[in-house]
Order: C-alpha cells, then sequence, then structure tokens
C-alpha cells in the first residue's frame, strides 16, 4: 500500500511541477520559453546517454543520431496524417512522442548489435560513424527537406510542448533512477565494472548492452519527436557531430553515472552560452563589453586559483570542511588579485582600448570553464554519487555516505 501511495504521490508531484512550470513560463517569461524546452529536452538526452556511458560502462558519441531519428520520424508523420485524424492536439503529441521513441529504439538496437563484439574506442567510431552516415542520408533525402530542412507544422502554429518536455525529463530521470534502485539495475553496473567477472557471475552482457543501448535511444527519440513539433522545423544542421559532444560532455561533468550530475550538467552547460550571450550592460542596456586588460588580468587570476586550488586538494589532509574554507579564502585572494592586475594591466594602451562583446567570447567562456572543472574534479561534480543530505554532509565532514547501488 505504501508503495503505491509513493508512487501516486510522484506523479503527482511530477504533474504539478510540469503545470506550474508551464504557467509561469509562459505568463511570466515567454521570451524564454524556448530556451525552457532546449533544457528540458538536454536534460533527456544527457540522462538516457549516461544509462549507455556512465551506468553501463560503453562508449557512446553518437547520441545526436537517435534524437535526429525521433525528430524526422515523428515530424515527417505528423505532415502526412494529422490533418485525416480525429486525435486531438496533446493525445497526437504523445502518440509521436512515442512513435519517435519507438523508431529511435530500433536504431538504437541496429547499433546496439555490434556491441556484443566492440568496446571503447571501436563502439565510440561506430556509433559516431552512424549519426554521420544518418545525417548525410537525411541531407540527400528530397521527400523529407534535403539539405534545406523540413517544415514540421501539422497544427499551424508550435503547441506548448514545455509541460510535456518536462515530464519526459523526469520520466526518464525516474527510470533510471529506480532502474538502479532494484535488482534489475545491478547487471548494468556489473557490466560497467568488468565484463569478464559480471560474465562469470551469470549475467548477459550482451543483452545488458543492447537493452542500455535501446533505452536509451528511445528516450533520445521521444525528445527529438518533441523538438520537431515546437521549432516547427528541423534540418540535418540541428543533428550534426558537436550536439553529440555537447551531450556527452554534460555526462562526464556531471559524473559518469551520476543521474543527478547528468541533470545539473545539462541544464549547467546550455545556460551559460545563453546567459553569456543575452548579456547586457546595465546601465546602458547595450552588448557588454569586456576590455582587453579585464581579460588578460581574469586569465592569470583564474591559472592562480586553480592552482591554489588543485596545491590545497593534495597537500591539506584535515577535512573536507577546512579544505572548503581554505579554497573560498584562496579564491577570493584571487578575485582582489584580478581586480589589481586589471588596473596594472590597463596601463598599456593596446589593453587598455581593445574591447570585445561577452557575446562573441561565450564559446572560450564555455569552454575555459570545463577545463577548470575538469582540472579541479576530473571525476565529474557529483562523481558517482546521487544528491541526498547524507551525501552533502560527507562534503564537510569527510564521512562515508551509505552505499547506493549506483555506487
Amino acid at each position: 500500500m505504501k508503495f503505491w501511495a509513493v508512487r501516486a504521490l510522484s506523479v503527482l508531484a511530477a504533474l504539478a511541477f510540469a503545470y506550474g512550470l508551464e504557467s509561469v513560463v509562459s505568463g511570466n517569461m515567454a521570451e524564454n520559453y524556448r530556451l525552457f524546452v532546449l533544457a528540458g529536452l538536454y536534460v533527456t538526452l544527457a540522462v538516457s546517454l549516461n544509462l549507455i556511458n556512465g551506468i553501463t560502462g560503453q562508449f557512446s558519441i553518437g547520441h545526436a543520431a537517435f534524437y535526429m531519428v525521433g525528430a524526422y520520424s515523428a515530424g515527417a508523420v505528423s505532415q502526412a496524417f494529422y490533418a485525416n485524424q480525429s486525435l486531438g492536439q496533446v493525445p497526437w503529441l504523445i502518440t509521436m512522442a512515442l512513435f519517435g521513441g519507438v523508431c529511435a529504439a530500433i536504431a538504437g538496437l541496429v547499433v546496439g548489435l555490434p556491441s556484443l563484439r566492440l568496446r571503447g574506442d571501436y563502439l565510440a567510431i561506430v556509433t559516431l560513424g552512424f549519426g554521420e552516415i544518418l545525417r548525410i542520408v537525411a541531407q540527400n533525402i528530397k521527400e523529407v527537406g534535403g539539405a534545406y530542412g523540413m517544415n514540421v507544422k501539422p497544427f499551424g502554429s508550435a503547441p506548448n510542448t514545455l509541460w510535456l518536455v518536462w515530464l519526459l525529463a523526469i520520466l526518464c530521470i525516474a527510470v533510471c533512477r529506480n532502474l538502479l534502485r532494484t535488482a534489475h539495475g545491478l547487471p548494468f553496473l556489473a557490466v560497467r565494472e568488468d565484463e569478464v567477472a559480471s560474465s562469470a557471475m551469470g549475467v548477459n552482457v550482451p543483452s545488458t548492452k543492447v537493452t542500455a543501448f535501446v533505452i536509451g535511444s528511445m528516450f533520445a527519440g521521444m525528445a527529438g519527436a518533441l523538438l520537431a513539433h515546437t521549432e516547427t522545423f528541423i534540418s540535418p544542421d540541428m543533428f550534426k557531430m558537436d550536439v553529440s559532444f555537447i551531450i556527452l560532455t554534460m555526462v562526464v561533468l556531471g559524473g559518469t553515472g551520476s543521474i543527478t550530475g547528468s541533470t545539473v550538467a545539462a541544464v549547467a552547460l546550455f545556460a551559460i552560452p545563453e546567459w553569456l550571450r543575452n548579456l547586457q550592460d546595465p546601465v546602458t542596456k547595450t552588448a557588454y563589453q569586456i576590455p582587453g586588460s579585464a581579460i588578460v588580468a581574469g586569465v592569470v587570476a583564474v591559472a592562480l586559483a586553480v592552482a591554489a586550488l588543485r596545491y590545497i586538494q593534495h597537500n591539506v589532509h584535515r577535512g573536507n570542511g577546512q579544505k572548503f574554507g581554505f579554497g573560498v579564502v584562496a579564491m577570493a585572494v584571487a578575485a582582489i588579485l584580478g581586480v589589481l592586475l586589471k588596473s596594472v594591466f590597463g596601463l598599456v594602451p593596446q589593453l587598455a582600448t581593445q574591447t570585445f562583446e561577452a557575446s562573441s567570447l561565450r564559446m572560450v567562456i564555455f569552454a575555459s570553464t570545463l577545463i577548470v572543472l575538469m582540472l579541479l574534479r576530473p571525476q565529474g561534480l557529483f562523481g558517482h554519487h546521487e544528491f541526498s543530505w547524507s551525501w552533502l554532509k560527507s562534503l564537510f565532514t569527510g564521512t562515508r555516505p551509505p552505499l547506493e547501488a549506483s555506487s
């Protein structure tokens, strides 16, 4: 009874969250509606790839291909059949999300079968090649728009899909989390740790790998179907190789094997470039200009802060609480030093007069952020852990958190 009560409350909480988010964003933040939709889609993509790469230990870098399969299959069916059927907009959207997920799952099965024999870099090459082949094929098929792309406007205008996108993200998180909390998830973790040992213990390694591929691909395909109906236009350029790399970066940065980490990293890595794109001077309301002296001073200050934090990590053995305190002091000193250096470098005419728009430096800042985070925490923000109060407490007290299935 308690089991079903908890599940029912979880479903109601998820529905309430999706409805509340849709109401708030469409009412007060309508200009950012698209960004919230894309953020939710990236959460689904990152968590579903985490099931393949982080939890099962495979190395797939072609997740954009399954995203694309879902988008194109659902978009083509909507264009062809929506006008001649009786379903309403919402049931049709859910049907198309399921259809895109099934098509992507079949594609995942096709790609997952080679994983019976391949591993590591070889599997990465297969998935990367699959994605590029699929993109080039779509680019040369006139029936789906070819290189010009395809309009997906069965409803005449873009529907409100934010609530559905975040429900999908919550569903993906719930499926992966519940998978790891039950005995069904142990084979996935066993394959990640040691294929030979897990096989000796009776785990069907090929079946486990393919299952992970199919489930991860299915969620990516569902996200693609919702993308197609939200954007009302898709083209092969939207599913290039760099999309796969960004999703992979989210998984690695969050911590391979951590669902919480993938979720946090997906939102953060999507938000940082978008925030920098619209960064304005609060007084003049124009694009924020960064002087050359500030850039050089910032680089020096960040480099010194990273060096100090790494020294503290490896040479201070007084518990995480004191390490955290030393780290705060080091960053404060680096910030003060950065301000002083900006004044010093401002004496150089070339650095004082040359300015750059913050939006033009957004990818540089994005890449620098990744480098800094990887230098300071190469195992990812969460490592193999999930968020819990005991885990948060362990960061400051140095105590070991209770073991979870994912760790």
